[in-house]
Protein backbone atom coordinates (compact mmCIF):
# COMPACT_ATOMS: atom_id res chain seq x y z
CA UNK A 1 0.00 0.00 0.00
CA UNK A 2 2.75 2.42 0.92
CA UNK A 3 4.65 1.49 -2.23
CA UNK A 4 1.71 2.51 -4.45
CA UNK A 5 1.20 5.78 -2.60
CA UNK A 6 4.91 6.56 -2.98
CA UNK A 7 4.69 5.79 -6.70
CA UNK A 8 1.66 8.09 -7.12
CA UNK A 9 3.32 10.95 -5.23
CA UNK A 10 6.57 10.46 -7.20
CA UNK A 11 4.74 10.59 -10.53
CA UNK A 12 2.83 13.74 -9.56
CA UNK A 13 6.08 15.43 -8.48
CA UNK A 14 7.79 14.40 -11.73
CA UNK A 15 4.92 15.84 -13.80
CA UNK A 16 4.96 19.07 -11.86
CA UNK A 17 8.72 19.32 -12.30
CA UNK A 18 8.46 18.73 -16.02
CA UNK A 19 5.83 21.42 -16.44
CA UNK A 20 7.89 23.90 -14.43
CA UNK A 21 11.04 23.00 -16.38
CA UNK A 22 9.16 23.54 -19.63
CA UNK A 23 8.00 26.92 -18.43
CA UNK A 24 11.50 27.90 -17.36
CA UNK A 25 12.89 26.67 -20.63
CA UNK A 26 10.35 28.72 -22.60
CA UNK A 27 11.15 31.79 -20.51
CA UNK A 28 14.89 31.30 -20.99
CA UNK A 29 14.45 30.79 -24.71
CA UNK A 30 12.32 33.92 -24.97
CA UNK A 31 14.97 35.89 -23.03
CA UNK A 32 17.69 34.58 -25.31
CA UNK A 33 15.65 35.45 -28.39
CA UNK A 34 15.00 38.93 -27.03
CA UNK A 35 18.66 39.59 -26.28
CA UNK A 36 19.62 38.25 -29.71
CA UNK A 37 17.08 40.51 -31.41
CA UNK A 38 18.35 43.51 -29.47
CA UNK A 39 21.95 42.83 -30.43
CA UNK A 40 21.09 42.39 -34.10
CA UNK A 41 19.00 45.58 -34.06
CA UNK A 42 21.92 47.55 -32.68
CA UNK A 43 24.24 46.19 -35.41
CA UNK A 44 21.85 46.97 -38.28
CA UNK A 45 22.35 50.17 -40.26
CA UNK A 46 20.06 52.69 -41.85
CA UNK A 47 18.86 50.19 -44.47
CA UNK A 48 17.32 48.00 -41.78
CA UNK A 49 15.54 51.03 -40.28
CA UNK A 50 14.01 51.79 -43.65
CA UNK A 51 12.86 48.19 -43.93
CA UNK A 52 11.21 48.47 -40.53
CA UNK A 53 9.37 51.61 -41.64
CA UNK A 54 8.18 49.87 -44.79
CA UNK A 55 7.05 46.82 -42.85
CA UNK A 56 5.08 48.85 -40.28
CA UNK A 57 2.06 48.94 -42.57
CA UNK A 58 2.25 45.16 -43.00
CA UNK A 59 2.32 44.66 -39.22
CA UNK A 60 -0.78 46.82 -38.85
CA UNK A 61 -2.62 44.78 -41.44
CA UNK A 62 -1.68 41.58 -39.59
CA UNK A 63 -3.10 42.84 -36.28
CA UNK A 64 -6.61 41.38 -36.81
CA UNK A 65 -5.04 37.98 -37.51
CA UNK A 66 -3.16 38.19 -34.22
CA UNK A 67 -6.32 39.19 -32.38
CA UNK A 68 -8.08 36.10 -33.70
CA UNK A 69 -5.69 33.96 -31.62
CA UNK A 70 -6.98 35.58 -28.45
CA UNK A 71 -10.13 34.71 -26.55
CA UNK A 72 -12.30 37.83 -26.29
CA UNK A 73 -15.94 37.83 -25.20
CA UNK A 74 -17.93 40.60 -26.92
CA UNK A 75 -21.27 41.97 -25.74
CA UNK A 76 -23.33 44.67 -27.44
CA UNK A 77 -26.45 46.62 -26.43
CA UNK A 78 -28.44 48.25 -29.22
CA UNK A 79 -31.53 50.49 -28.86
CA UNK A 80 -33.64 51.23 -31.94
CA UNK A 81 -36.81 53.17 -32.73
CA UNK A 82 -38.79 51.43 -35.47
CA UNK A 83 -41.97 52.17 -37.42
CA UNK A 84 -43.38 48.64 -37.27
CA UNK A 85 -42.15 46.53 -34.36
CA UNK A 86 -43.46 43.10 -35.56
CA UNK A 87 -41.87 43.59 -38.98
CA UNK A 88 -38.59 44.73 -37.43
CA UNK A 89 -38.58 41.69 -35.13
CA UNK A 90 -39.15 39.34 -38.08
CA UNK A 91 -36.37 41.05 -40.04
CA UNK A 92 -33.94 40.67 -37.11
CA UNK A 93 -34.75 36.96 -36.94
CA UNK A 94 -34.04 36.60 -40.66
CA UNK A 95 -30.72 38.43 -40.29
CA UNK A 96 -29.80 36.25 -37.31
CA UNK A 97 -30.38 33.10 -39.35
CA UNK A 98 -28.48 34.59 -42.30
CA UNK A 99 -25.44 35.24 -40.10
CA UNK A 100 -25.72 31.71 -38.62
CA UNK A 101 -26.73 32.92 -35.17
CA UNK A 102 -29.65 32.08 -32.94
CA UNK A 103 -32.21 33.87 -30.76
CA UNK A 104 -31.85 33.33 -27.01
CA UNK A 105 -34.73 35.48 -25.71
CA UNK A 106 -37.58 37.57 -27.12
CA UNK A 107 -40.31 39.68 -25.51
CA UNK A 108 -42.88 42.34 -26.53
CA UNK A 109 -44.78 44.67 -24.19
CA UNK A 110 -47.30 47.49 -24.64
CA UNK A 111 -47.49 50.61 -22.53
CA UNK A 112 -49.86 53.51 -23.18
CA UNK A 113 -49.09 54.77 -26.70
CA UNK A 114 -45.90 52.73 -27.28
CA UNK A 115 -44.81 49.19 -28.06
CA UNK A 116 -41.58 47.83 -26.60
CA UNK A 117 -39.63 44.77 -27.67
CA UNK A 118 -36.43 43.08 -26.55
CA UNK A 119 -34.32 40.40 -28.21
CA UNK A 120 -31.12 38.64 -27.15
CA UNK A 121 -29.22 36.89 -29.92
CA UNK A 122 -25.88 35.07 -30.28
CA UNK A 123 -23.84 35.81 -33.40
CA UNK A 124 -20.55 34.22 -34.56
CA UNK A 125 -17.72 36.53 -33.56
CA UNK A 126 -16.39 37.08 -37.13
CA UNK A 127 -19.86 38.31 -38.19
CA UNK A 128 -20.33 40.56 -35.16
CA UNK A 129 -19.64 43.96 -36.79
CA UNK A 130 -21.48 43.18 -40.02
CA UNK A 131 -24.54 41.99 -38.11
CA UNK A 132 -24.65 45.14 -35.97
CA UNK A 133 -24.46 47.35 -39.06
CA UNK A 134 -27.37 45.45 -40.65
CA UNK A 135 -29.55 45.71 -37.56
CA UNK A 136 -28.80 49.41 -37.09
CA UNK A 137 -30.23 50.06 -40.56
CA UNK A 138 -33.66 48.83 -39.42
CA UNK A 139 -34.16 51.78 -37.05
CA UNK A 140 -35.00 55.38 -37.76
CA UNK A 141 -32.88 58.15 -36.35
CA UNK A 142 -29.60 57.68 -34.52
CA UNK A 143 -29.42 54.35 -32.65
CA UNK A 144 -27.95 53.98 -29.18
CA UNK A 145 -25.16 51.41 -29.12
CA UNK A 146 -22.60 50.17 -26.62
CA UNK A 147 -20.00 47.42 -27.10
CA UNK A 148 -17.84 45.79 -24.44
CA UNK A 149 -15.16 43.13 -24.70
CA UNK A 150 -13.53 40.93 -22.06
CA UNK A 151 -10.18 39.28 -22.82
CA UNK A 152 -10.14 35.78 -21.28
CA UNK A 153 -7.03 34.53 -23.07
CA UNK A 154 -4.98 34.26 -19.90
CA UNK A 155 -7.72 32.35 -18.13
CA UNK A 156 -8.16 30.07 -21.15
CA UNK A 157 -4.44 29.28 -21.35
CA UNK A 158 -4.32 28.57 -17.62
CA UNK A 159 -7.28 26.19 -17.84
CA UNK A 160 -5.74 24.43 -20.85
CA UNK A 161 -2.44 23.92 -19.03
CA UNK A 162 -4.18 22.60 -15.95
CA UNK A 163 -6.24 20.24 -18.10
CA UNK A 164 -3.14 18.79 -19.77
CA UNK A 165 -1.50 18.24 -16.39
CA UNK A 166 -4.61 16.58 -14.97
CA UNK A 167 -5.00 14.36 -18.03
CA UNK A 168 -1.37 13.24 -17.65
CA UNK A 169 -2.00 12.38 -14.00
CA UNK A 170 -5.16 10.54 -15.04
CA UNK A 171 -3.27 8.39 -17.56
CA UNK A 172 -0.61 7.62 -14.97
CA UNK A 173 -3.21 6.58 -12.41
CA UNK A 174 -4.93 4.40 -14.99
CA UNK A 175 -1.63 2.62 -15.63
CA UNK A 176 -1.16 2.14 -11.88
CA UNK A 177 -4.69 0.77 -11.66
CA UNK A 178 -3.97 -1.80 -14.36
CA UNK A 179 -0.79 -2.92 -12.56
CA UNK A 180 -2.28 -3.08 -9.04
CA UNK A 181 -3.12 -6.48 -7.61
CA UNK A 182 -4.06 -5.83 -3.99
CA UNK A 183 -7.57 -4.73 -3.08
CA UNK A 184 -6.33 -1.89 -0.89
CA UNK A 185 -4.19 -0.54 -3.70
CA UNK A 186 -7.08 -0.81 -6.15
CA UNK A 187 -9.39 1.13 -3.83
CA UNK A 188 -6.84 3.87 -3.14
CA UNK A 189 -5.98 4.32 -6.82
CA UNK A 190 -9.66 4.22 -7.85
CA UNK A 191 -10.56 6.97 -5.38
CA UNK A 192 -7.70 9.15 -6.54
CA UNK A 193 -8.55 8.47 -10.19
CA UNK A 194 -12.20 9.36 -9.60
CA UNK A 195 -11.20 12.68 -8.04
CA UNK A 196 -8.85 13.52 -10.92
CA UNK A 197 -11.48 12.58 -13.51
CA UNK A 198 -13.97 14.92 -11.85
CA UNK A 199 -11.45 17.77 -11.98
CA UNK A 200 -10.77 16.99 -15.65
CA UNK A 201 -14.49 17.22 -16.50
CA UNK A 202 -14.81 20.51 -14.62
CA UNK A 203 -11.87 21.99 -16.53
CA UNK A 204 -13.32 20.79 -19.84
CA UNK A 205 -16.64 22.42 -18.98
CA UNK A 206 -14.97 25.75 -18.19
CA UNK A 207 -12.93 25.60 -21.39
CA UNK A 208 -16.03 24.80 -23.48
CA UNK A 209 -17.86 27.72 -21.88
CA UNK A 210 -15.06 30.14 -22.74
CA UNK A 211 -14.93 28.77 -26.28
CA UNK A 212 -18.67 29.28 -26.75
CA UNK A 213 -18.67 32.75 -25.23
CA UNK A 214 -15.72 33.89 -27.37
CA UNK A 215 -16.87 32.24 -30.59
CA UNK A 216 -20.41 33.68 -30.31
CA UNK A 217 -20.99 37.32 -29.35
CA UNK A 218 -24.09 38.34 -27.41
CA UNK A 219 -26.24 41.16 -28.80
CA UNK A 220 -29.14 42.60 -26.79
CA UNK A 221 -31.53 44.63 -28.98
CA UNK A 222 -34.15 46.97 -27.48
CA UNK A 223 -36.94 48.09 -29.84
CA UNK A 224 -39.51 50.85 -29.44
CA UNK A 225 -42.43 51.74 -31.67
CA UNK A 226 -44.44 54.91 -31.16
CA UNK A 227 -48.10 54.14 -31.81
CA UNK A 228 -49.71 56.17 -34.61
CA UNK A 229 -52.56 58.17 -33.10
CA UNK A 230 -55.35 58.45 -35.71
CA UNK A 231 -57.50 61.59 -35.16
CA UNK A 232 -61.05 60.53 -34.33
CA UNK A 233 -64.18 62.06 -35.85
CA UNK A 234 -65.56 64.92 -33.82
CA UNK A 235 -68.33 63.46 -31.72
CA UNK A 236 -70.26 66.74 -31.74
CA UNK A 237 -70.78 66.39 -35.51
CA UNK A 238 -72.73 63.14 -35.19
CA UNK A 239 -74.88 63.71 -32.08
CA UNK A 240 -78.19 64.68 -33.67
CA UNK A 241 -80.07 61.73 -32.26
CA UNK A 242 -78.46 62.20 -28.89
CA UNK A 243 -79.37 65.87 -28.78
CA UNK A 244 -82.97 65.08 -29.83
CA UNK A 245 -83.27 62.56 -27.03
CA UNK A 246 -81.92 65.07 -24.57
CA UNK A 247 -84.42 67.71 -25.70
CA UNK A 248 -87.34 65.26 -25.47
CA UNK A 249 -86.35 64.24 -21.99
CA UNK A 250 -85.95 67.88 -20.99
CA UNK A 251 -89.48 68.67 -22.30
CA UNK A 252 -91.02 65.66 -20.58
CA UNK A 253 -89.27 66.53 -17.36
CA UNK A 254 -90.52 70.13 -17.66
CA UNK A 255 -94.14 69.01 -18.18
CA UNK A 256 -93.96 66.57 -15.32
CA UNK A 257 -92.52 69.26 -13.12
CA UNK A 258 -95.31 71.69 -14.13
CA UNK A 259 -98.13 69.22 -13.50
CA UNK A 260 -96.51 68.16 -10.30
CA UNK A 261 -96.42 71.76 -9.14
CA UNK A 262 -100.10 72.28 -10.12
CA UNK A 263 -101.14 69.11 -8.31
CA UNK A 264 -99.26 70.22 -5.19
CA UNK A 265 -100.97 73.63 -5.33
CA UNK A 266 -104.43 72.12 -5.81
CA UNK A 267 -104.02 69.68 -3.01
CA UNK A 268 -102.50 72.29 -0.77
CA UNK A 269 -105.21 74.90 -1.48
CA UNK A 270 -108.10 72.42 -1.56
CA UNK A 271 -109.59 73.65 1.80
CA UNK A 272 -110.10 77.06 0.19
CA UNK A 273 -110.63 76.14 -3.41
CA UNK A 274 -113.27 73.45 -2.84
CA UNK A 275 -115.78 75.79 -1.04
CA UNK A 276 -115.15 78.52 -3.58
CA UNK A 277 -115.78 76.11 -6.43
CA UNK A 278 -118.98 74.85 -4.80
CA UNK A 279 -120.23 78.40 -4.21
CA UNK A 280 -119.38 79.31 -7.80
CA UNK A 281 -121.20 76.29 -9.10
CA UNK A 282 -124.23 77.15 -6.89
CA UNK A 283 -124.50 80.69 -8.23
CA UNK A 284 -123.96 79.49 -11.76
CA UNK A 285 -126.75 76.97 -11.29
CA UNK A 286 -129.18 79.64 -9.92
CA UNK A 287 -128.32 81.99 -12.74
CA UNK A 288 -129.02 79.43 -15.38
CA UNK A 289 -132.23 78.43 -13.59
CA UNK A 290 -133.50 82.01 -13.55
CA UNK A 291 -132.65 82.38 -17.20
CA UNK A 292 -134.64 79.28 -18.00
CA UNK A 293 -137.65 80.52 -16.00
CA UNK A 294 -137.69 83.87 -17.85
CA UNK A 295 -137.52 82.06 -21.11
CA UNK A 296 -140.51 79.95 -20.11
CA UNK A 297 -142.58 83.04 -19.11
CA UNK A 298 -142.04 84.73 -22.44
CA UNK A 299 -143.17 81.71 -24.29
Amino acid sequence: MRRWILLICTSILLLAGCSSNNGNFSNESSDIATSTDQSTDENQGGNEREKEKNSSSIEKSETPALQQDRKVIFNANLSLTVEDLPKATAKIKDLTRTYKGYVVEESIASEEDSLFGSMTVRIPQPEFDSYLNEVEGLGKGAPQKSISGTDVTENYVDLTSRLKAKEAVQKRLESFLNEATKTEDLLAISNELSRVQEEVEQLKGQINYLNNQSEYSTVTISLEQQKIIVPSIDKNEFQTLTEAKKMLMTTVNGLLSFFSTVAVLLIGLSPILVPLVLIGLFFLYRKRKKKNQKADQHT
